[in-house]
This record gives C-alpha cells, sequence and structure tokens, in this order.
C-alpha cells in the first residue's frame, strides 16, 4: 500500500499474513467499489468499543513511530529536524519491507506547541515532488508540489491549532488540528545518474524555527511495541489528545468514548479488563482487513477509496495506520499488489511471465512504475538482486519496446531475454514473489477505479 521511506517502520507481523493467504479467497470481483467501502470501514452500527479502538488506535501507532524515530520520549530527541535519505533503494535495502526505487525523501516529525515552524520549500516544474503534511489522526491534510501547488514552494508557516498570529507577506500558511505532524517529502529520481540533481533539489527543503520558540515536547508515555496492554494503549492515546488539547477536528469526538478512557479520567478497573480482553482479536481484525482480499482483480489488490485522507472511516484508518502509515491520499498516489495469477496461481520465479499494457500505458500525470519484489521466509518484501540493477520498470524507463499497437509487453522472468525485448524485463527471484505498481498523480480512469489493471500472464 504505502510507499514508506526508511525511516517508516515495516510491517512487521502484517505482511506475514499476506504470504500465507488461502488462494481461494483472493480472487473476488468487485462489482462495486462503494459496496466494498462500505463493507470495510463503514460498518453498519459497530460497537462502542469498536468504535473507540478505530478512533484512538491511529494515534498510538503514530506515536510509536514518531517515538521509534525521534527517541523523544520526556525530551525533544530529534523532533522539529529534518532528516533526509538520500539513497534509492536497491536489493540490499532491508531497513523496510517493500521499498520503492522511484524517490528520495525527506522526513520531519514536528510538535507545534510552541509556535510556527517555517519551511523553505523548492520551486520545481521540471520533477515531479510533493511535500505532504500527515496530522496525529494520519490525515494527509496539506501537500506543496507538482499536482497541490503546481510546483511552486516558497516560504511557508506550519502552525499548531491554537496558535494566533500574523503571517508575513508572501508566506503560505498550513493549519494543522493537531501539534504533531509529520511531513514527508518525496523528490523523483530518474536512476543513479540522476541522483546527484534529485538531491540537490532535496537540500533545498529547510526549516528555521521561528525566533523565540520553546524546544519541542517530548512524549510523557512510551507507546509499547504493540497495542496490546490496555494500560499503555489508553495512556499514550491520552498523552496525545492532550499534546493538542484545544484542537479541532478528530479531537472534538474524543468525548463520545469518554466512558472507554479515552480522554478522560483514568479507567476502571473493569474498563481495563474489557479493553485487555478485545485488543488482541482488534488487531488480527486490522491484519486481516490490510490484506483487502474482497478487492482483488486479475489477481490484482486495489486499495480502499478513502486511503490517506479518511474523513470519519476510522476503521480503514486504523487498518492503514497498521499496514502502511503514511500512505499518499489517491488524489496524490494509488498503490497496487499482485501476488497471484489471474486463477490464483501463486506468482514465482520459476516460470516466466508477460504483462501487456494497453497503449497510453497505465492512466498517471507523473509517473508509474512496477517494482519487483522478493518475498522472504517471515514475510516482509525486498527487492530483487539481478545482473542489470533494475529493480522497477516504468514509463521513464529508457528504450521500452513497444507493439505495433503502441501496447507493451513487460517480460517478468529470472533468466534474461534474447533480442531487443531485453529492454522490457523485468527481473524476478527464484521464488516466490510480489509485484507493486505505483501510479502517481492518478487519472480520473484509476481513481474511479474505471480503469483495470492486466493480468499477469504465463509465457
Amino acid at each position: 500500500m504505502t510507499d514508506n521511506p526508511r525511516f517508516v517502520l515495516p510491517r512487521r507481523e502484517l505482511l506475514r499474513y499476506a504470504v500465507s493467504v488461502p488462494l481461494a479467497s483472493t480472487i473476488t470481483a468487485i462489482p462495486s467499489f462503494a459496496a466494498a467501502a462500505r463493507k470495510v470501514g463503514a460498518k453498519a452500527a459497530p460497537s462502542l468499543m469498536q468504535a473507540a479502538f478505530d478512533y484512538a488506535f491511529p494515534l498510538f501507532e503514530y506515536a510509536r513511530v514518531n517515538q521509534n524515530l525521534t527517541k523523544a520520549i520526556g525530551n525533544p530527541g530529534t523532533l522539529n529536524t529534518i532528516t533526509p535519505r538520500s539513497r534509492l533503494s536497491d536489493h540490499t535495502s532491508r531497513n523496510v519491507t517493500a521499498p520503492n526505487n522511484d524517490t528520495i525523501y525527506s522526513s520531519a516529525f514536528f510538535e507545534l506547541s510552541g509556535g510556527p515552524i517555517e519551511l523553505a520549500i523548492p520551486t520545481l516544474h521540471d520533477r515531479y515532488f510533493s511535500v505532504a503534511f500527515m496530522d496525529a489522526f494520519t490525515d494527509n491534510f496539506a501537500y506543496v508540489g507538482t499536482r497541490e501547488t503546481k510546483g511552486v514552494g516558497g516560504r511557508t508557516w506550519l502552525v499548531g491549532p491554537n496558535w494566533r498570529g500574523t503571517v508575513p507577506a508572501g508566506v503560505r500558511l498550513i493549519r494543522s488540528t493537531t501539534n504533531d505532524v509529520w511531513m514527508l517529502a518525496r523528490i523523483l529520481v530518474d536512476g543513479p545518474a540522476d541522483l546527484a540533481a534529485a538531491e540537490a533539489v532535496q537540500k533545498q527543503v529547510t526549516m528555521t524555527p521561528i525566533a523565540g520558540r520553546p524546544a519541542a515536547r517530548g512524549f510523557a508515555v512510551q507507546a509499547a511495541r504493540e497495542a496490546l496492554d490496555p494500560a499503555n494503549f489508553l495512556a499514550v492515546v491520552n498523552d496525545m489528545l492532550a499534546r493538542s488539547a484545544g484542537g479541532r477536528g478528530h479531537l472534538l469526538r474524543a468525548a463520545r468514548f469518554a466512558s472507554l478512557g479515552i480522554g478522560a479520567k483514568p479507567a476502571s478497573p473493569a474498563v481495563l479488563a474489557a479493553w485487555g480482553a478485545f485488543l488482541p482479536g482488534a488487531l488480527a481484525d486490522l491484519r486481516e482487513g490490510f490484506l483487502f482480499r474482497d478487492q482483488v482483480v486479475n489477481g490484482w489488490s486495489y486499495q480502499l477509496p478513502g486511503v490517506g485522507n479518511f474523513g470519519t472511516n476510522d476503521h480503514l484508518r486504523a487498518i492503514v495506520a497498521l499496514g502502511g502509515i503514511a500512505a499518499l491520499s489517491e488524489k496524490e498516489a494509488m498503490y497496487f499488489h499482485a501476488s497471484f495469477e489471474a486463477n490464483g496461481q501463486r506468482l514465482d520465479g520459476s516460470h516466466a511471465y508477460r504483462w501487456r499494457l494497453p497503449p497510453g500505458g497505465v492512466p498517471a500525470e507523473a509517473f508509474w512504475s512496477l517494482t519487483m519484489y522478493e518475498a522472504s521466509p517471515d514475510g516482509r518484501y525486498y527487492l530483487v538482486e539481478n545482473p542489470i540493477q533494475r529493480y522497477s520498470i516504468g514509463d521513464r524507463t529508457a528504450g521500452l519496446v513497444r507493439e505495433a499497437d503502441g501496447s507493451t509487453v513487460i517480460l517478468i522472468q529470472r533468466e534474461r531475454p534474447e533480442g531487443p525485448m531485453a529492454a522490457n524485463w523485468l527481473p524476478s527471484p527464484a521464488g516466490p514473489m510480489r509485484l507493486a505498481l505505483r501510479a502517481y498523480m492518478p487519472k480520473a480512469a484509476l481513481i474511479e477505479r474505471k480503469w483495470r489493471i492486466p493480468a499477469i500472464e504465463r509465457q
């Protein structure tokens, strides 16, 4: 699903389940994505505890990831610091499952209670980039970049919900409903030869605290590795809510769950016991939900509408928080995965495959790429070592051979093809594999699911 950079944690146990999905259950047509959306994430009357969990879990997961990366427990750690990643992923990249090979990143976790943060963002018209701002509830609430601002950057002030002041002339104002914000800047790289130019752009994404601003507040409660301890779960969630006290948006909905210990006085032993019984099953449900088994067409898993900007669809928000936190909203990017042929057979490097794209290719304004991963025994996915150091193929790949009708056939196989079609080769591993299709700035046909991804077929 997601396009996680190095600083995003691996999807942990979740993807372990994806390798062992029963084949029959993965081959499901999609008569209506609207109906699927109602089924997953818009349940007809969830229990109050289920609704409370779906509301609270993204806050817990945001805190856990933030703390792991910033070390800001009781101190500022690296909050309010931009961390760049200036290396293209390859087969040695093992810090995150399913890395991409298209962009470099800059990441920052901001804490805004002390006042504005000033950002400098370059103006860029000849290279795709996006600077996404995600609040503590995991909504992407603002963008600067190729799509949203037509490539125009400039001085930007990022402020929290309670800030009152005047922005200097010529400065863009971005206001968050929470004091905790995760910024991810993605910059397109057209292969290793283009890396230095992309890195020069990356260095132009900088931040300056406003004069007199106090140090960032660290977290009062350290999140456990998983949300299984009810006391820790509620303490982390309530600390997150308190960090943005007086805010708006989703914060205002916390009062509904006060009887379950959210945003309220310490929970009673009975409430803690109820949470203790509920949490293991709730987490298992999220892992199952992230497989999106009801949204598979031609062997490709489609994400549900609403990813990255969830509204009040808290169940979908919680599913993605566990399995693909920091996923962009659909207007910016869409992600699709295939581990099976259309007939349900597992994709495996012992076979040779072809993927035929119709004329015009994938309907995306910015770019698309097809990335190959080998499936490891623990359920994680990594780029495949190969003699031509090609980890993905797409509309930016030089020298692709087109068919007479304008279509493109990608050859997916272990051995290098003979003749001119070697230009269309995406090397595969020796064993089980997974393909990821990424489409940046997807066109309406893709967003509305009118354009269906062609199946992977055996040669």
